[in-house]
Protein backbone atom coordinates (compact mmCIF):
# COMPACT_ATOMS: atom_id res chain seq x y z
CA UNK A 1 0.00 0.00 0.00
CA UNK A 2 0.98 3.47 -1.19
CA UNK A 3 2.30 5.62 1.67
CA UNK A 4 -0.48 8.56 2.15
CA UNK A 5 0.92 10.64 4.54
CA UNK A 6 0.19 13.74 4.41
CA UNK A 7 2.48 17.04 5.67
CA UNK A 8 1.71 18.09 9.33
CA UNK A 9 -0.26 21.14 9.89
CA UNK A 10 -0.84 22.02 13.36
CA UNK A 11 -4.41 22.72 14.66
CA UNK A 12 -4.53 26.53 14.94
CA UNK A 13 -5.18 28.64 18.35
CA UNK A 14 -8.18 30.11 16.92
CA UNK A 15 -12.18 28.66 15.90
CA UNK A 16 -14.47 25.92 16.65
CA UNK A 17 -12.58 23.04 17.94
CA UNK A 18 -16.00 21.30 18.86
CA UNK A 19 -17.12 20.67 15.24
CA UNK A 20 -18.38 16.79 14.53
CA UNK A 21 -16.38 14.61 12.01
CA UNK A 22 -18.47 13.22 9.67
CA UNK A 23 -17.59 9.64 10.89
CA UNK A 24 -18.44 11.33 14.87
CA UNK A 25 -21.77 12.71 13.38
CA UNK A 26 -22.69 9.16 12.12
CA UNK A 27 -21.56 7.13 15.27
CA UNK A 28 -23.24 9.61 17.53
CA UNK A 29 -26.81 9.39 15.77
CA UNK A 30 -26.71 5.50 16.41
CA UNK A 31 -25.17 5.53 19.88
CA UNK A 32 -28.07 8.36 20.64
CA UNK A 33 -30.92 5.42 19.18
CA UNK A 34 -28.82 2.63 21.51
CA UNK A 35 -28.10 4.25 24.76
CA UNK A 36 -31.60 4.86 24.90
CA UNK A 37 -32.84 1.21 24.29
CA UNK A 38 -30.28 0.33 26.64
CA UNK A 39 -31.79 2.31 29.41
CA UNK A 40 -35.06 0.88 29.69
CA UNK A 41 -38.28 2.07 30.15
CA UNK A 42 -37.37 5.63 31.53
CA UNK A 43 -35.20 6.59 28.96
CA UNK A 44 -37.68 5.07 26.04
CA UNK A 45 -40.79 7.26 27.69
CA UNK A 46 -38.17 10.02 27.51
CA UNK A 47 -38.13 10.13 23.84
CA UNK A 48 -42.42 9.83 23.89
CA UNK A 49 -42.72 10.68 20.08
CA UNK A 50 -39.48 9.23 18.92
CA UNK A 51 -39.89 5.87 19.65
CA UNK A 52 -44.02 6.01 20.24
CA UNK A 53 -45.74 8.27 17.70
CA UNK A 54 -48.73 9.39 18.26
CA UNK A 55 -51.78 8.41 16.51
CA UNK A 56 -53.82 11.06 13.84
CA UNK A 57 -56.58 12.92 16.05
CA UNK A 58 -55.51 11.23 19.34
CA UNK A 59 -55.52 13.61 22.29
CA UNK A 60 -52.46 14.59 24.44
CA UNK A 61 -53.83 13.13 27.31
CA UNK A 62 -54.46 10.14 26.19
CA UNK A 63 -51.23 9.16 24.37
CA UNK A 64 -49.63 10.73 27.66
CA UNK A 65 -51.62 8.19 29.83
CA UNK A 66 -50.60 5.21 26.70
CA UNK A 67 -47.09 6.40 26.84
CA UNK A 68 -47.37 6.00 31.02
CA UNK A 69 -48.88 2.82 30.83
CA UNK A 70 -46.21 1.32 27.98
CA UNK A 71 -42.78 -0.83 29.69
CA UNK A 72 -40.12 -1.84 27.59
CA UNK A 73 -38.80 -5.85 27.55
CA UNK A 74 -35.20 -4.85 27.37
CA UNK A 75 -33.53 -7.42 25.40
CA UNK A 76 -30.84 -4.78 24.21
CA UNK A 77 -29.50 -4.87 27.78
CA UNK A 78 -29.52 -8.48 28.58
CA UNK A 79 -28.00 -9.18 24.98
CA UNK A 80 -24.82 -6.67 25.65
CA UNK A 81 -24.12 -7.48 29.21
CA UNK A 82 -24.45 -11.49 28.78
CA UNK A 83 -22.21 -11.20 25.60
CA UNK A 84 -19.87 -9.09 28.11
CA UNK A 85 -19.98 -11.12 30.62
CA UNK A 86 -18.50 -13.88 28.26
CA UNK A 87 -14.83 -13.00 28.20
CA UNK A 88 -14.55 -11.76 31.73
CA UNK A 89 -15.78 -15.24 33.42
CA UNK A 90 -12.52 -15.37 34.59
CA UNK A 91 -9.95 -12.54 35.56
CA UNK A 92 -7.77 -11.27 33.15
CA UNK A 93 -4.21 -12.23 32.88
CA UNK A 94 -0.90 -9.88 31.33
CA UNK A 95 1.57 -12.48 30.44
CA UNK A 96 5.10 -12.51 29.60
CA UNK A 97 5.67 -9.47 31.48
CA UNK A 98 9.04 -8.99 33.52
CA UNK A 99 8.17 -5.83 34.81
CA UNK A 100 7.14 -5.14 38.48
CA UNK A 101 5.87 -1.71 37.36
CA UNK A 102 3.56 -3.25 35.13
CA UNK A 103 2.29 -5.41 37.81
CA UNK A 104 1.29 -2.48 39.63
CA UNK A 105 0.22 -0.71 37.54
CA UNK A 106 -2.93 -3.24 36.30
CA UNK A 107 -4.07 -3.33 40.04
CA UNK A 108 -4.54 0.47 39.72
CA UNK A 109 -4.99 0.95 35.58
CA UNK A 110 -6.63 4.99 35.78
CA UNK A 111 -5.64 5.66 38.77
CA UNK A 112 -9.11 5.70 40.20
CA UNK A 113 -8.67 2.82 41.94
CA UNK A 114 -9.85 0.27 39.17
CA UNK A 115 -8.29 -3.35 37.99
CA UNK A 116 -7.47 -3.94 34.24
CA UNK A 117 -9.82 -6.75 34.80
CA UNK A 118 -12.77 -4.71 35.63
CA UNK A 119 -11.44 -1.32 33.35
CA UNK A 120 -11.37 -3.63 31.11
CA UNK A 121 -15.09 -5.11 30.88
CA UNK A 122 -16.55 -1.73 30.97
CA UNK A 123 -14.41 -0.77 27.93
CA UNK A 124 -15.60 -4.16 26.16
CA UNK A 125 -19.46 -3.71 27.24
CA UNK A 126 -19.27 0.14 25.91
CA UNK A 127 -17.76 -1.20 22.57
CA UNK A 128 -20.52 -3.93 22.56
CA UNK A 129 -23.56 -1.21 22.87
CA UNK A 130 -22.15 1.28 20.67
CA UNK A 131 -20.28 -0.60 18.34
CA UNK A 132 -16.68 1.23 19.63
CA UNK A 133 -14.84 2.51 22.58
CA UNK A 134 -11.48 4.70 23.02
CA UNK A 135 -8.75 3.97 25.08
CA UNK A 136 -6.62 7.07 25.63
CA UNK A 137 -3.24 6.51 27.66
CA UNK A 138 -2.19 9.71 29.50
CA UNK A 139 0.56 10.79 31.68
CA UNK A 140 -0.03 13.43 34.76
CA UNK A 141 2.54 16.60 33.78
CA UNK A 142 6.16 16.43 35.14
CA UNK A 143 7.52 19.56 33.89
CA UNK A 144 8.35 20.72 37.11
CA UNK A 145 10.26 18.08 38.38
CA UNK A 146 14.20 18.00 37.82
CA UNK A 147 14.91 13.92 37.13
CA UNK A 148 13.40 10.52 36.52
CA UNK A 149 13.97 9.79 40.38
CA UNK A 150 12.15 12.82 41.44
CA UNK A 151 9.49 11.86 39.03
CA UNK A 152 9.10 8.13 40.21
CA UNK A 153 8.91 9.36 44.21
CA UNK A 154 6.00 11.55 43.02
CA UNK A 155 4.01 8.35 42.02
CA UNK A 156 3.55 10.13 38.53
CA UNK A 157 3.16 7.34 36.11
CA UNK A 158 0.81 6.53 32.80
CA UNK A 159 -2.68 5.67 33.12
CA UNK A 160 -5.51 4.64 31.31
CA UNK A 161 -8.61 6.60 30.57
CA UNK A 162 -11.85 5.09 29.22
CA UNK A 163 -13.81 7.55 26.89
CA UNK A 164 -16.73 6.11 25.01
CA UNK A 165 -18.04 7.11 21.40
CA UNK A 166 -19.99 10.47 22.71
CA UNK A 167 -16.83 12.08 24.03
CA UNK A 168 -14.78 11.96 21.13
CA UNK A 169 -15.95 14.91 17.91
CA UNK A 170 -13.06 13.84 16.05
CA UNK A 171 -10.55 11.51 15.40
CA UNK A 172 -8.02 10.71 12.46
CA UNK A 173 -5.65 8.06 11.16
CA UNK A 174 -3.25 7.74 8.86
CA UNK A 175 -1.06 5.46 6.88
CA UNK A 176 2.40 6.47 7.86
CA UNK A 177 5.19 4.02 6.77
CA UNK A 178 2.42 1.50 5.90
CA UNK A 179 1.51 1.04 9.44
CA UNK A 180 -1.99 2.42 10.68
CA UNK A 181 -1.34 5.33 13.36
CA UNK A 182 -3.80 8.29 15.13
CA UNK A 183 -2.82 11.66 14.35
CA UNK A 184 -5.17 13.88 15.46
CA UNK A 185 -8.36 13.37 18.15
CA UNK A 186 -10.41 16.11 19.89
CA UNK A 187 -11.76 14.46 23.19
CA UNK A 188 -14.85 16.51 25.04
CA UNK A 189 -15.07 17.28 28.72
CA UNK A 190 -16.69 19.31 31.44
CA UNK A 191 -15.62 21.24 34.37
CA UNK A 192 -17.33 22.60 37.11
CA UNK A 193 -16.52 26.01 39.14
CA UNK A 194 -17.77 27.72 41.88
CA UNK A 195 -19.15 31.14 42.01
CA UNK A 196 -20.50 31.00 45.51
CA UNK A 197 -23.03 28.66 46.05
CA UNK A 198 -23.84 28.70 42.56
CA UNK A 199 -22.06 26.45 39.73
CA UNK A 200 -20.72 27.47 36.60
CA UNK A 201 -20.32 24.50 34.04
CA UNK A 202 -17.57 25.20 31.23
CA UNK A 203 -17.49 22.84 28.37
CA UNK A 204 -14.06 21.57 27.54
CA UNK A 205 -12.19 20.21 23.95
CA UNK A 206 -8.52 18.94 24.42
CA UNK A 207 -7.36 18.38 20.91
CA UNK A 208 -4.08 15.71 20.96
CA UNK A 209 -2.02 15.61 17.61
CA UNK A 210 1.33 14.39 16.51
CA UNK A 211 3.91 15.06 13.77
CA UNK A 212 4.55 11.28 12.51
CA UNK A 213 7.75 12.51 11.16
CA UNK A 214 8.65 13.86 14.22
CA UNK A 215 7.40 11.75 16.55
CA UNK A 216 6.05 14.77 18.53
CA UNK A 217 3.06 16.86 18.54
CA UNK A 218 0.49 19.16 20.99
CA UNK A 219 -2.24 18.94 23.57
CA UNK A 220 -4.76 21.79 23.25
CA UNK A 221 -6.93 22.71 25.81
CA UNK A 222 -10.11 24.91 24.62
CA UNK A 223 -13.29 26.11 27.51
CA UNK A 224 -16.52 27.49 26.90
CA UNK A 225 -19.46 27.70 29.08
CA UNK A 226 -21.97 25.38 29.11
CA UNK A 227 -24.86 27.91 28.65
CA UNK A 228 -23.12 29.66 25.54
CA UNK A 229 -25.07 27.89 22.99
CA UNK A 230 -22.03 25.56 21.29
CA UNK A 231 -20.15 28.61 20.37
CA UNK A 232 -17.39 30.92 21.60
CA UNK A 233 -14.66 28.71 22.35
CA UNK A 234 -11.86 30.28 24.07
CA UNK A 235 -8.00 28.86 24.00
CA UNK A 236 -7.02 28.31 27.32
CA UNK A 237 -3.09 26.81 26.54
CA UNK A 238 -0.96 24.29 24.35
CA UNK A 239 1.72 21.76 25.87
CA UNK A 240 4.15 19.80 23.40
CA UNK A 241 3.77 16.23 22.85
CA UNK A 242 6.89 14.34 22.58
CA UNK A 243 8.45 11.26 22.32
CA UNK A 244 5.02 9.91 20.91
CA UNK A 245 5.03 8.36 17.24
CA UNK A 246 1.62 8.75 17.59
CA UNK A 247 -1.71 9.63 19.22
CA UNK A 248 -1.67 7.21 22.61
CA UNK A 249 -4.95 6.92 21.65
CA UNK A 250 -6.77 2.64 20.87
CA UNK A 251 -10.12 1.78 19.49
CA UNK A 252 -11.98 -1.30 20.06
CA UNK A 253 -14.51 -1.88 17.28
CA UNK A 254 -17.13 -4.43 17.66
CA UNK A 255 -19.47 -4.71 14.64
CA UNK A 256 -19.20 -3.92 10.89
CA UNK A 257 -16.46 -1.87 10.69
CA UNK A 258 -17.57 1.17 7.55
CA UNK A 259 -14.65 3.52 7.79
CA UNK A 260 -12.28 4.84 10.69
CA UNK A 261 -14.22 5.31 13.67
CA UNK A 262 -17.29 4.42 11.82
CA UNK A 263 -18.98 0.79 12.64
CA UNK A 264 -22.25 -0.50 12.45
CA UNK A 265 -22.78 -1.85 16.08
CA UNK A 266 -23.25 -5.98 16.24
CA UNK A 267 -26.94 -5.31 18.48
CA UNK A 268 -28.32 -2.17 16.28
CA UNK A 269 -31.02 -4.39 15.02
CA UNK A 270 -31.99 -5.82 18.34
CA UNK A 271 -32.52 -2.11 19.35
CA UNK A 272 -34.49 -1.36 16.59
CA UNK A 273 -36.32 -4.72 17.26
CA UNK A 274 -36.85 -3.76 20.37
CA UNK A 275 -38.57 -0.27 19.49
CA UNK A 276 -40.95 -2.00 17.46
CA UNK A 277 -41.59 -4.53 20.66
CA UNK A 278 -42.40 -0.87 22.26
CA UNK A 279 -44.87 0.17 19.79
CA UNK A 280 -46.64 -3.21 19.27
CA UNK A 281 -46.87 -3.98 23.30
CA UNK A 282 -48.33 -0.32 23.99
CA UNK A 283 -51.08 -0.81 21.46
CA UNK A 284 -51.72 -4.05 22.15
CA UNK A 285 -52.36 -2.74 25.94
CA UNK A 286 -54.27 0.01 24.40
CA UNK A 287 -56.42 -2.53 22.91
CA UNK A 288 -56.73 -4.91 26.01
CA UNK A 289 -57.81 -1.49 28.21
CA UNK A 290 -60.53 -0.82 25.73
CA UNK A 291 -61.61 -4.22 25.17
CA UNK A 292 -61.59 -6.83 27.66
CA UNK A 293 -63.97 -5.72 29.80
CA UNK A 294 -67.62 -6.45 29.31
CA UNK A 295 -69.83 -3.25 28.64
CA UNK A 296 -73.24 -2.71 29.77
CA UNK A 297 -76.09 -2.07 27.23
CA UNK A 298 -79.64 -1.77 27.10
CA UNK A 299 -82.19 -2.00 24.80
CA UNK A 300 -86.02 0.01 24.97
CA UNK A 301 -85.25 1.18 28.13
CA UNK A 302 -85.83 5.05 29.01
CA UNK A 303 -83.69 6.35 31.20
CA UNK A 304 -84.33 9.86 33.19
CA UNK A 305 -81.63 12.17 32.84
CA UNK A 306 -82.01 12.54 36.43
CA UNK A 307 -81.19 9.54 37.23
CA UNK A 308 -78.97 8.88 34.28
CA UNK A 309 -76.41 11.19 36.65
CA UNK A 310 -77.40 8.85 39.50
CA UNK A 311 -76.40 5.71 37.43
CA UNK A 312 -73.75 3.13 38.47
CA UNK A 313 -73.18 -0.68 38.15
CA UNK A 314 -72.01 -2.41 40.98
CA UNK A 315 -73.23 -4.60 44.16
CA UNK A 316 -76.48 -3.55 45.84
CA UNK A 317 -77.48 -1.98 42.91
CA UNK A 318 -80.75 -2.63 40.85
CA UNK A 319 -81.52 -2.36 37.09
CA UNK A 320 -84.95 -2.06 36.41
CA UNK A 321 -86.56 -1.69 32.50
CA UNK A 322 -89.69 0.29 32.60
CA UNK A 323 -90.80 -0.72 29.88
CA UNK A 324 -92.07 -4.38 29.15
CA UNK A 325 -89.71 -4.98 26.76
CA UNK A 326 -86.90 -3.30 27.46
CA UNK A 327 -83.59 -5.80 28.53
CA UNK A 328 -80.32 -5.29 30.09
CA UNK A 329 -77.07 -6.77 28.82
CA UNK A 330 -73.23 -7.33 28.86
CA UNK A 331 -71.64 -6.55 25.39
CA UNK A 332 -68.19 -8.69 25.11
CA UNK A 333 -65.62 -8.24 21.86
CA UNK A 334 -64.80 -12.18 20.37
CA UNK A 335 -60.81 -11.12 21.38
CA UNK A 336 -59.75 -11.98 17.59
CA UNK A 337 -57.88 -8.77 17.69
CA UNK A 338 -56.30 -9.21 20.90
CA UNK A 339 -55.03 -12.96 20.23
CA UNK A 340 -53.47 -11.41 16.96
CA UNK A 341 -51.69 -8.82 19.04
CA UNK A 342 -50.45 -11.51 21.68
CA UNK A 343 -49.32 -13.77 18.75
CA UNK A 344 -47.23 -10.60 17.19
CA UNK A 345 -45.58 -10.01 20.68
CA UNK A 346 -44.64 -13.87 20.86
CA UNK A 347 -42.84 -13.63 17.22
CA UNK A 348 -41.18 -10.31 18.03
CA UNK A 349 -40.12 -11.59 21.50
CA UNK A 350 -38.43 -14.79 19.90
CA UNK A 351 -36.84 -12.55 17.49
CA UNK A 352 -34.88 -10.42 19.77
CA UNK A 353 -34.09 -13.38 20.88
CA UNK A 354 -32.14 -14.89 18.00
CA UNK A 355 -30.86 -11.29 17.38
CA UNK A 356 -29.78 -11.20 20.84
CA UNK A 357 -27.41 -14.13 20.38
CA UNK A 358 -29.03 -16.26 22.75
CA UNK A 359 -28.64 -19.90 22.04
CA UNK A 360 -31.19 -20.79 24.32
CA UNK A 361 -34.30 -20.45 22.66
CA UNK A 362 -35.93 -23.51 23.47
CA UNK A 363 -38.48 -21.81 25.82
CA UNK A 364 -41.97 -21.93 26.59
CA UNK A 365 -43.17 -20.47 23.50
CA UNK A 366 -41.35 -23.34 21.11
CA UNK A 367 -39.29 -26.63 21.46
CA UNK A 368 -35.87 -26.10 19.66
CA UNK A 369 -34.09 -29.58 18.93
CA UNK A 370 -30.41 -30.08 20.85
CA UNK A 371 -28.46 -30.16 17.01
CA UNK A 372 -30.60 -26.73 16.00
CA UNK A 373 -29.32 -25.25 19.63
CA UNK A 374 -25.68 -26.22 19.26
CA UNK A 375 -25.78 -24.78 15.57
CA UNK A 376 -26.70 -21.25 17.47
CA UNK A 377 -24.41 -21.94 20.06
CA UNK A 378 -21.44 -22.29 17.57
CA UNK A 379 -22.91 -18.76 15.94
CA UNK A 380 -22.72 -17.16 19.64
CA UNK A 381 -19.75 -18.20 20.29
CA UNK A 382 -17.74 -17.08 17.25
CA UNK A 383 -19.50 -14.08 17.36
CA UNK A 384 -18.22 -13.13 21.03
CA UNK A 385 -14.92 -14.75 20.41
CA UNK A 386 -14.05 -12.78 17.40
CA UNK A 387 -14.48 -9.55 19.57
CA UNK A 388 -12.49 -10.60 22.96
CA UNK A 389 -9.42 -11.17 20.36
CA UNK A 390 -10.18 -7.58 19.80
CA UNK A 391 -10.25 -6.84 22.56
CA UNK A 392 -6.79 -8.26 23.68
CA UNK A 393 -5.34 -6.72 20.82
CA UNK A 394 -6.59 -3.28 21.94
CA UNK A 395 -5.21 -3.68 25.65
CA UNK A 396 -1.95 -4.74 24.47
CA UNK A 397 -1.66 -1.45 22.31
CA UNK A 398 -2.81 0.53 25.27
CA UNK A 399 -0.28 -1.03 27.77
CA UNK A 400 2.43 -0.61 25.01
CA UNK A 401 1.86 3.48 24.88
CA UNK A 402 2.09 2.80 28.55
CA UNK A 403 5.79 1.65 28.36
CA UNK A 404 6.28 4.31 25.48
CA UNK A 405 5.80 7.19 27.97
CA UNK A 406 8.20 5.79 30.81
CA UNK A 407 10.95 4.44 28.20
CA UNK A 408 9.93 0.49 28.49
CA UNK A 409 9.68 -1.78 25.28
CA UNK A 410 6.41 -3.65 26.78
CA UNK A 411 5.89 -5.46 23.30
CA UNK A 412 6.20 -9.07 24.34
CA UNK A 413 3.61 -8.09 27.19
CA UNK A 414 0.16 -9.64 25.88
CA UNK A 415 -2.79 -9.82 27.48
CA UNK A 416 -5.09 -13.13 28.25
CA UNK A 417 -9.23 -13.10 28.16
CA UNK A 418 -11.62 -16.42 28.76
CA UNK A 419 -12.26 -17.52 25.06
CA UNK A 420 -13.81 -20.98 26.17
CA UNK A 421 -17.57 -20.84 26.18
CA UNK A 422 -18.54 -24.35 25.94
CA UNK A 423 -20.08 -25.46 28.77
CA UNK A 424 -18.59 -27.38 32.13
CA UNK A 425 -19.43 -31.11 31.08
CA UNK A 426 -17.87 -30.60 27.76
CA UNK A 427 -14.79 -29.53 28.95
CA UNK A 428 -14.33 -32.16 30.99
CA UNK A 429 -14.87 -34.72 28.27
CA UNK A 430 -12.20 -32.78 26.75
CA UNK A 431 -10.05 -32.80 29.33
CA UNK A 432 -10.47 -36.61 30.02
CA UNK A 433 -8.85 -37.20 26.33
CA UNK A 434 -6.12 -34.69 27.18
CA UNK A 435 -5.61 -36.69 30.01
CA UNK A 436 -5.46 -40.14 28.13
CA UNK A 437 -2.88 -38.80 25.49
CA UNK A 438 -0.46 -37.42 28.30
CA UNK A 439 -0.69 -41.21 29.65
CA UNK A 440 0.23 -42.26 26.57
CA UNK A 441 2.91 -40.13 26.37
CA UNK A 442 1.10 -38.27 23.30
CA UNK A 443 1.39 -34.99 24.93
CA UNK A 444 3.95 -32.88 27.34
CA UNK A 445 2.73 -32.32 30.83
CA UNK A 446 2.84 -28.54 29.69
CA UNK A 447 0.75 -28.90 26.91
CA UNK A 448 -1.87 -30.54 29.20
CA UNK A 449 -1.87 -28.19 32.16
CA UNK A 450 -1.78 -25.45 29.03
CA UNK A 451 -5.06 -27.08 28.05
CA UNK A 452 -6.51 -27.58 31.43
CA UNK A 453 -6.06 -23.72 31.43
CA UNK A 454 -7.38 -22.36 28.88
CA UNK A 455 -10.62 -24.12 29.29
CA UNK A 456 -10.90 -22.57 32.60
CA UNK A 457 -10.71 -25.31 35.46
CA UNK A 458 -8.13 -24.04 37.24
CA UNK A 459 -7.95 -21.14 39.37
CA UNK A 460 -6.80 -17.51 38.42
CA UNK A 461 -3.79 -17.74 40.34
CA UNK A 462 -2.76 -20.98 39.00
CA UNK A 463 1.01 -20.11 37.51
CA UNK A 464 2.27 -22.57 35.17
CA UNK A 465 6.12 -22.12 35.40
CA UNK A 466 5.41 -22.52 38.90
CA UNK A 467 3.79 -25.67 38.31
CA UNK A 468 5.75 -27.09 35.94
CA UNK A 469 9.02 -25.98 38.69
CA UNK A 470 7.52 -28.40 41.25
CA UNK A 471 6.63 -31.02 39.10
CA UNK A 472 10.16 -31.44 37.67
CA UNK A 473 11.55 -31.34 41.52
CA UNK A 474 9.11 -34.10 42.04
CA UNK A 475 10.52 -36.07 38.62
CA UNK A 476 13.94 -35.03 40.04
CA UNK A 477 13.99 -36.52 43.65
CA UNK A 478 11.89 -39.69 42.39
CA UNK A 479 13.81 -40.90 39.30
CA UNK A 480 16.19 -43.91 39.89
CA UNK A 481 18.87 -42.78 37.91
CA UNK A 482 21.44 -41.74 40.49
CA UNK A 483 24.28 -43.91 40.74
CA UNK A 484 24.28 -45.64 37.70
CA UNK A 485 20.31 -47.49 38.72
CA UNK A 486 17.79 -47.75 36.05
CA UNK A 487 15.59 -44.58 35.06
CA UNK A 488 11.86 -45.60 36.04
CA UNK A 489 8.95 -43.72 36.53
CA UNK A 490 7.81 -41.87 39.32
CA UNK A 491 4.73 -43.33 41.58
CA UNK A 492 3.07 -42.35 44.59
CA UNK A 493 2.44 -46.72 45.37
CA UNK A 494 4.26 -48.26 47.96
CA UNK A 495 6.55 -50.87 46.51
CA UNK A 496 5.73 -53.39 49.36
CA UNK A 497 2.16 -52.94 48.60
CA UNK A 498 1.85 -54.07 44.38
CA UNK A 499 0.35 -56.83 43.77
CA UNK A 500 3.29 -59.65 43.42
CA UNK A 501 5.54 -58.09 45.55
CA UNK A 502 6.10 -60.89 48.10
CA UNK A 503 6.98 -63.43 45.52
CA UNK A 504 9.54 -60.52 44.12
CA UNK A 505 10.52 -59.42 47.38
CA UNK A 506 14.27 -61.12 47.01
CA UNK A 507 16.07 -59.27 44.50
CA UNK A 508 18.02 -60.70 42.01
CA UNK A 509 21.01 -58.71 41.64
CA UNK A 510 21.89 -56.75 44.64
CA UNK A 511 24.79 -55.24 43.88
CA UNK A 512 24.41 -52.31 40.50
CA UNK A 513 26.91 -52.28 37.68
CA UNK A 514 28.40 -48.87 39.86
CA UNK A 515 28.99 -50.75 42.56
CA UNK A 516 26.29 -48.77 44.27
CA UNK A 517 24.97 -50.33 47.59
CA UNK A 518 21.84 -49.38 46.63
CA UNK A 519 19.62 -52.52 44.94
CA UNK A 520 18.69 -52.55 41.30
CA UNK A 521 14.43 -52.87 41.30
CA UNK A 522 13.15 -55.88 40.85
CA UNK A 523 9.73 -55.58 38.49
CA UNK A 524 7.14 -58.61 38.62
CA UNK A 525 7.72 -60.46 35.22
CA UNK A 526 6.59 -59.20 32.08
CA UNK A 527 6.75 -55.68 33.95
CA UNK A 528 9.52 -53.22 32.40
CA UNK A 529 9.18 -50.18 34.75
CA UNK A 530 6.69 -49.75 37.86
CA UNK A 531 3.08 -50.04 37.01
CA UNK A 532 1.10 -46.96 36.14
CA UNK A 533 -1.01 -45.10 39.17
CA UNK A 534 -2.79 -42.13 37.35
Amino acid sequence: MADTTANYVPSPQAGNPGLLSAAATTMQNRTAMLRAVYGGTETMRAKDKTFLPQYEKESDARYNTRLASTFALNKLREAVDAASAKPFRTLLRVLNNTDPDVDLWTQDIDLQGTHLHVFAHQFFNNAMLDGMCHILVDHPDTYNLPNLAAQKASGARPFMKLFKVDDVAAAYDQYVGGDTKTVHVRIRGQRAARDGFKEVLYNQMRVIEIDPSKTSGIVQLWEQKATSGGSNWDFIGETPLNNMAEVPFATLYAGEKEADYQVRPVFIDLAYKQIEHWISSSDQRSILSAARFPMLACSGVQIDPEDEKQFAIGPYKVLYAPEANGRWYFVEPKGTAIESGAKDLDKLEMQMDMMALNPVTGTHRQYVPQNERDIQETRVHSVVHDMAINCQDTIEKALRFMGQWTGKDLSMVTALLNTEFSNTKDRLLEVAQLVKMWEERGLSREVLLTEVRNRNLLGDDFNLQDELAFWKAVDDANMLAADGMLPGRWTQADPAKEPGAAAAAAPANTTPASGSKQPLPNFPPGQLRPKKQI
